[in-house]
């Protein structure tokens, strides 16, 4: 198995872990605004290095049969890491605005 589809699932089921954690403390209603912030930022991130890790080997490695791919692939790449820095600034807010 190669290490690159081990990563995506490695951050996919984080990503999920994190979802249930956000899912069951809402629904026990024993939470705190800030960090569910930061775990949201977190899923965000994982999402974006799950497609990053997943679409750069299509990149990096071109065949004819992905070639038709790379355009859609550099917009994924594009979109995710956007999505990413926007779950830094959350896990920044989370973390610490609470300590000012």
């Amino acid at each position: 198995m190669k290490w690159h589809i081990v990563l995506v699932y490695a951050f996919l089921a984080f990503a999920l872990f994190l979802s249930y954690g956000i899912i069951s403390s809402i629904a026990t209603q024993q939470y705190e605004l800030m960090e569910i912030v930061a775990d949201i930022g977190a899923i965000l991130i994982c999402l974006d290095l799950a497609a990053s890790t997943y679409f750069l080997k299509l990149v990096k490695h071109p065949n004819p049969k992905t070639e038709a791919h790379m355009p859609k692939a550099q917009k994924v790449v594009k979109v995710t890491r956007k999505v990413g820095h926007f779950g830094i600034m959350l896990i920044l807010c989370g973390w610490i605005v609470p300590m000012l």
